[in-house]
């Protein structure tokens, strides 16, 4: 099934190959393939395998007597016929002179050379064929076999091919070069490779050959030698390197021979390639593939006309490109006239985004939207903002802001509806904590946006809806109501999942019910396991405050904690943890196992010494090791007084306890924290960790957090790592500890315990 939106690419593809199909029928392109053969010569230059020797011989017109050319020719097979030489080809016209000694003298030195000796004649008498040399004389007829040495020329005067015999009245005459190189390629016609260097073909002058020595006959010995016409006007044919040089038949044919023995020549035209492209660009719009995967396929695709191009000049291929380009030109003309129409209906004049028309046409096109999870930005005070900016600022405004909703999600589209809302789309499936990454997100978002030589504030809220049923035009309109009921200052992110939509009440109630639970002592932990990455070792967890509800199940600890802290009972929910977490500590330690234990604890109970009366109380209840705790500060932002929290923080140190900032890199935990507090450890927050593998700046973010943590003399905590892929980069990166869904999830004490206890016997993997 084709989906909504697919069916246009569909349409411009099948256009696309049926004009390059057309003009493949009528041959048109083939000047643009000449071009590109052409410049494929000019790419590489292989050396030819030297069995091949050119025996230069000047014709009559150039010294002005056939008797000298034919006493140069006999002194030269003379002496050839001593040199042991593997094979002569003549591809010269043997004509009579005027001493019928020296002529016969001449047939009898070919006729000694017996089998080693093939004279070379144009078989063919035909209209387009190269200008057509004189017929031998009768006296040399029958004196050796006969291969052709005929070819074709182009209009421009190339040839491209030739084939490797001819027949003429039932007698087959072998190519000159199928001779040459013993027909080691299995092809009826070949393609000569021009990259093949023809200035390193071994020549010699006759004259040089006729009078040469000993040394010089010797090292013919084994060649393979073709004497014909190396200058003059006889059958000349351009050479595609280099448009202005022209070369005659023997040295086409010693080219040719040379590319039959680097196993090259083979020819592949547009009944090959065309169906090739077209059926991948086929595959590419008919499927249901994701947009960005398949403009990575589309440029997949492209590249393989240039890879192609390279690879069959360099393998020496003979491969018709013009139709495959002219059909991907013609699918991009297509495609980039339907996105200019399209812009106008689809993107927001102000800020150049997609707006909610496009929000609601892409959903609309998704088979299913069980996974997608709609999130609505609202930015506030807006319209005071952009009466105090110009328009072009006003669209510089809303797509800075734009850009940091996708830190992470880089190829996401961000919607804007021309007003206070920006919308995307993200999968739960990517997001097992998507309340927690969203509340990182908005505060990286939330930061004063720089045009000009303005700063401008930025205030938003935060709308999800991740309902698996409704229209999409009704789930738009769910997280815009979100975002909307959303608050800055107590619960900036505003998650509506299917059973909320008739739960105000339960949002009502859910005080008093968290009251009775803290009451009755219903808050339990959970802890998940952080493992040392680079031994791969369990070595300590952080304890998670969980709460069951009888009527509602599990409830998120970012509802009922921020619940706790609007109620005014944080302190009480942070010391019920904390004696919890000191007792599992204990437990463990008594069973030999590692004891480290996490406690978060919110930056504004850092306001005065109450904090460190908890945890003397808690040590003392529970005998915990204090060697083994280290608290979390979350939301160290929130720190009104550096210096009295600097105090509080040492005295807590004096009892043996370590600290941790948490979610760092986001505006909850900053440098300025981090400066000014004596912390022992530093988290990397998930926002980072967990999108090393898909974005640039995200690796080179957590590079450098876990530098600055290293230089600084404190261990790094990777957070939210939930693949295996992501664990192996970090560990590489030089990370000290981890923690995710990758490693482990939040487990209660006895399944840790049994966990360690497996770790401890070696019934687990010592690497992660």
């Amino acid at each position: 099934m084709i989906q909504m939106g697919g069916a246009p690419r569909v349409r411009h593809a099948v256009i696309a190959i049926a004009i390059a199909a057309v003009l493949a029928l009528i041959t048109i392109l083939r000047p643009l393939d000449i071009t590109l053969w052409s410049l494929q010569s000019k790419l590489f230059s292989h050396e030819p395998s030297g069995e091949i020797v050119l025996v230069g011989e000047f014709n009559h017109t150039l010294d002005g007597s056939v008797e000298s050319t034919n006493s140069l020719l006999l002194s030269a097979l003379r002496k050839l016929e001593k040199s042991d030489v593997d094979q002569v080809v003549i591809d010269t016209p043997l004509r009579a002179s005027g001493s019928a000694e020296l002529d016969q003298s001449l047939r009898n030195a070919i006729d000694g050379l017996g089998d080693r000796v093939v004279i070379a004649a144009p078989v063919v008498d035909a209209a387009n064929m190269a200008e057509i040399r004189e017929a031998n004389a009768p006296l040399f007829d029958g004196a050796a076999p006969v291969a052709s040495s005929d070819f074709l020329t182009d209009f421009l005067g190339f040839v491209w091919n030739v084939g490797d015999s001819v027949e003429v009245e039932g007698r087959t005459y072998p190519a000159v070069w199928s001779v040459l190189s013993g027909s080691p390629t299995s092809v009826d016609v070949l393609h000569p490779d021009f990259t093949i260097d023809r200035e390193s073909i071994p020549q010699i002058d006759i004259s040089e050959l006729a009078q040469g020595e000993a040394r010089l006959i010797e090292s013919f010995a084994g060649k393979k030698v073709l004497i014909g016409t190396l200058g003059g006007d006889d059958r000349r044919v351009r050479i595609p390197d280099n448009s202005e040089v022209f070369a005659g038949s023997a040295e086409l044919h010693a080219i040719a021979a040379e590319t039959a023995l680097r196993m090259a020549g083979s020819g592949y035209t547009s009944i090959a390639t065309l169906p090739f492209f077209g059926c991948l660009l086929l595959l590419l719009v008919l499927g249901r593939i994701p947009g960005r995967v398949r403009r990575a396929g589309y440029a997949i695709w492209f590249s393989m006309f240039v890879i192609g191009f390279v690879a069959s000049a360099e393998m020496g291929l003979r491969v018709m490109l013009s139709e495959p380009l002219v059909l991907a030109f013609a699918f991009g003309i297509q495609r980039v006239i339907a996105h200019w129409r399209r812009r106008h209906l689809y993107t927001d004049p102000r800020s150049g985004l997609s707006n909610f028309v496009a929000l609601q046409r892409d959903l609309e096109a998704r088979d299913s939207l069980t996974d997608e999870v709609i999130v609505v930005t609202k930015i506030a005070r807006l319209e005071a903002i952009f009466a105090t900016v110009r328009g072009g600022e006003q669209g510089e405004y809303l797509r800075q802001i734009a850009g940091r909703l996708t830190l992470g999600e880089e190829r996401s589209t961000i919607y804007h509806d021309g007003g206070k809302y920006l919308a995307m789309v993200l999968l739960k499936s990517d997001y097992p904590d998507l309340q927690g990454h969203l509340e990182g997100l908005r505060a990286v978002a939330s930061q004063a946006v720089v045009i000009g030589d303005r700063t401008i504030d930025v205030a938003i809220t935060v709308g999800v809806d991740q309902s698996s049923t409704g229209r999409p035009s009704n789930r738009i309109s769910s997280a815009i109501a979100a975002a909307d009921q959303a608050r800055e200052a107590y619960r900036p992110v505003f998650v509506i999942s299917d059973f909320e939509t008739d739960s105000e009440t339960w949002d009502y109630s859910l005080q008093s019910r968290l009251e009775a639970a803290l009451s009755e002592n219903r808050i339990s932990i959970k802890l998940q396991p952080k493992v040392e990455m680079q031994s791969g070792l369990f070595v300590g967890a952080e304890a998670l405050a969980r709460w069951t509800d009888r009527e509602r199940g599990e409830i998120p600890p970012n509802q009922f904690i921020l619940q706790c802290e609007r109620a005014g009972r944080l302190d009480d929910l942070t010391k019920r943890v904390m004696n919890r977490s000191f007792a599992a500590s204990r437990e463990l330690e008594q069973a030999g196992l590692p004891a480290r234990i996490s406690v978060n604890v919110s930056a504004i109970q850092f306001v005065d010494s109450r904090i460190v009366e908890w945890v003397e109380e808690a040590m003392v209840m529970t005998s915990v090791n204090p060697a083994n705790v280290m608290i979390e500060i979350t939301e160290t932002a929130r720190i009104d007084n550096a210096r009295r929290a600097r105090d509080v923080m040492e005295r807590i140190k004096k009892l043996g306890v370590e600290f941790s900032i948490d979610d760092f890199g986001v505006g909850s935990g900053n440098l300025d924290a981090l400066y000014n507090l004596p912390f022992d450890e530093l988290k990397i927050d998930r926002m980072f960790t967990n999108t090393v593998a898909h974005g640039r700046e995200a690796r080179l973010i957590t590079s450098s957090l876990m530098k600055l943590s290293r230089d600084l003399g404190l261990r790094s905590v990777a957070e939210g790592i939930d693949n295996l892929a992501t664990f192996e980069m970090l560990r590489d990166m030089g990370g000290d500890l981890a923690q995710g869904y990758c490693i482990a999830r939040p487990q209660t004490l006895p399944l840790l315990k049994e966990t360690l206890r497996l770790q401890a016997q070696g019934g687990i993997a010592r690497r992660t």
